[in-house]
């Protein structure tokens, strides 16, 4: 769970690394969920927020 964490928040201190190949494996799975889970809602959210400025800006004119 250290590693997990320390890896998604980019810290990556590099003490806890893992060695075999099954975990090295779960650790990559690990860090692109992770990264997914963290891009898809925040592009959902940017998306949204450029859609209401857009709305705005066409109402002002």
């Amino acid at each position: 769970m250290w590693w997990s964490i320390a890896t998604l928040t980019t810290v990556g201190y590099g003490d806890t690394v893992p060695v075999t190949v099954l975990g090295r494996v779960a650790a990559a799975f690990t860090a692109l969920t992770g990264i997914g889970l963290i891009a898809l809602p925040t592009g959902i959210l940017a998306g949204a927020f450029s859609d209401a400025l857009r709305n705005i800006r066409a109402s002002r004119d």
